[in-house]
């Protein structure tokens, strides 16, 4: 006596019979079955998965267009920063500093640059037109932010559309000839002294700042004094004649030193991962945990944050804040919504 297969269900057909005398299903019918089973789950799996990604991707339009207007107004996205024979770079030094490694990395050596005494002037440069792009370094690994640049950044209106990473390999050199004893003085950007401060510290030399790690080699190339000695890369030693005295003398030997490029333009690359922005929170309880509350259940990262005084506001802060994330992502564009909405004085910095 055989049973029939109720029909419904899937992969299985009235002509499969079922033994009731021997209680078995018939091998090879079972194998067929197991196997059309499979491709049918194997094609289900991939249709859900197709249907996930269409929905993503609807999910993402939605959300852009939803909110969009309010935080990334204006920001265009580009499939990569404009650079031709005629663009113009400005960085603060002179050749051989670190941010003129930073620019080479970035843009290439052959890059038409100009350099500039101070902060400031990079800002002026490129917000004047004189330059496309301008090379800032804001913070070192081992000294913390450098300081006054987030503030000039953010009052500045240009936007942040670039950043490069530079080993920071600090050499002590001097004028040829001139010996690790005959060294008295040691010049060097304040940053350069402080990330070689235990070095200098044992040696027991005057601490002199400059302008920059290579402004310092400059002054003792073109004085000339056996006493005197600068901390700079390799590429400033190079670049002025001067023989390197003791290398790789930075407290941490991971010392690295984080640039950022300036726009004029509001843009930003498609895969830019970090963004950076400022506001300012009243001197209430739980303002800024609020903000943070807002890119933690977002399943954002924040990997920078610093506070500086406002003018004319007593124990109240702008704060700078970067986060990994997206302008193409859903997820961040609602935690810095919220943060525009929980703020004063919101404003996106730039991403890259």
């Amino acid at each position: 006596m055989a049973r029939q297969y109720p029909s419904f269900v899937p992969g299985w057909t009235n002509s499969d019979k079922f033994d009731t005398s021997s209680g078995r299903i018939d091998r090879m019918n079972t194998l067929e079955e197991i196997n059309s089973l499979e491709e049918q789950i194997q094609q289900l799996i991939t249709r859900k998965n197709e249907l996930i990604d269409r929905a993503c991707v609807e999910g993402r339009d939605i959300a852009l267009a939803h909110i969009s207007s309010d935080v990334v107004s204006g920001f265009v996205p580009v499939d990569h920063l404009k650079v031709d024979k005629d663009t113009v770079v400005v960085y603060q030094g002179v050749p051989g500093a670190y941010s003129h490694q930073a620019m080479h990395d970035y843009f290439g050596k052959d890059i038409k640059n100009v350099n500039v005494a101070k902060f400031e002037d990079v800002i002026e440069t490129v917000k004047s037109g004189k330059a496309d792009y301008g090379v800032l370094p804001i913070e070192n690994s081992s000294a913390g932010f450098v300081s006054g640049i987030y503030d000039m950044v953010g009052s500045s209106g240009l936007t942040i559309v670039g950043g490069d990473e530079v080993k920071v390999a600090h050499m002590l050199m001097g004028v040829p000839g001139s010996k690790l004893s005959d060294i008295q003085t040691v010049y060097s950007h304040p940053q350069g002294l402080l990330q070689c401060s235990e070095f200098l510290n044992r040696a027991g030399y005057a601490q002199c700042p400059v302008a920059n790690t290579a402004v310092g080699a400059v002054k003792v190339r073109d004085e000339g004094d056996i006493t005197q000695a600068a901390i700079a890369s390799a590429l400033a030693a190079d670049i002025y004649g001067l023989e390197i005295l003791k290398d790789d003398i930075v407290n941490n030997e991971n010392n690295t030193t984080r640039f950022i490029i300036l726009s004029k333009k509001k843009e930003y690359v498609k895969s830019a991962g970090n963004i950076s922005v400022c506001f300012a929170l009243p001197h209430e309880s739980g303002t800024l945990y609020s903000i943070l509350g807002h890119i933690k259940h977002n399943g954002l990262n924040m990997t920078s944050i610093e506070s500086r005084p406002l003018r004319g506001r007593k124990w109240e802060y702008s704060f700078f804040i970067t986060l990994e994330g997206s302008l193409m992502d859903p997820a961040t564009i609602d935690a810095l919504d919220h943060i525009n909405k929980d703020s004063m004085d919101f404003k996106i910095i730039g991403t890259y």
